[in-house]
């Protein structure tokens, strides 16, 4: 678990940026399609992060979720890959390493055995797993370095609305949301 407080605001945003900025994602990626979207889930469940597959399946774009166990907390649960494959999708349980402070983050299975980076393309392609020494590294760098991002990144809720999103998984808290 990662305490994600910005001083009291809520970090969805911030995070979801810093993450996008993090993967190497543009800023202003203009027209064609989005291979990847990345959002939050508060009250993650089975059934929803399954929901979340099937839709990524349809609109044929990978998800990385930062999960929440509600809408009031700042402790992120970890990250969910949603990652399409040939049969269907795979839900995994990913963590963010950077090897290089010249490099963007690539996201690793928090079991150390598969490994994922954006290509030029901006696709989410599978990639060599670094030896398990530079990913303890690795996903310390990544985390300090998304915390820096999330306290200095602006966020258009604009730019929100079109690019990001926030995936209620209890009605209560969506209504609550909307009032």
């Amino acid at each position: 678990m990662i305490d994600l407080d910005i001083g009291g605001a809520c970090p969805r945003q911030q995070l979801t940026c810093a993450l996008s900025q993090a993967l190497g994602l543009p800023t202003d990626p203009g027209a064609g399609t989005d291979a990847l979207t990345i959002g939050t889930m508060d009250y993650p469940s089975e059934p929803a992060l399954e929901m979340v597959a099937r839709a990524a399946m349809q609109a044929r774009q990978d998800s990385l979720l930062a999960l929440f166990a509600n809408d009031q907390t700042s402790i992120c649960g970890g990250l969910a890959l949603i990652y399409r494959t040939r049969d269907g999708a795979r839900i995994m349980q990913v963590e963010p390493c950077r090897l290089s402070s010249s490099k963007p983050i690539i996201v690793i299975t928090t079991d150390r055995r598969q490994a994922f980076r954006l290509d030029k393309r901006c696709l989410l392609r599978s990639c060599a797993v670094p030896s398990r020494a530079k990913v303890e590294r690795g996903v310390e760098r990544a985390w300090q370095d998304i915390r820096a991002a999330m306290s200095t990144v602006e966020v258009d809720p604009d730019q929100w609305e079109a690019g990001y999103f926030s995936l209620f998984t209890d009605a209560q808290a969506f209504a609550d949301f909307m009032a």
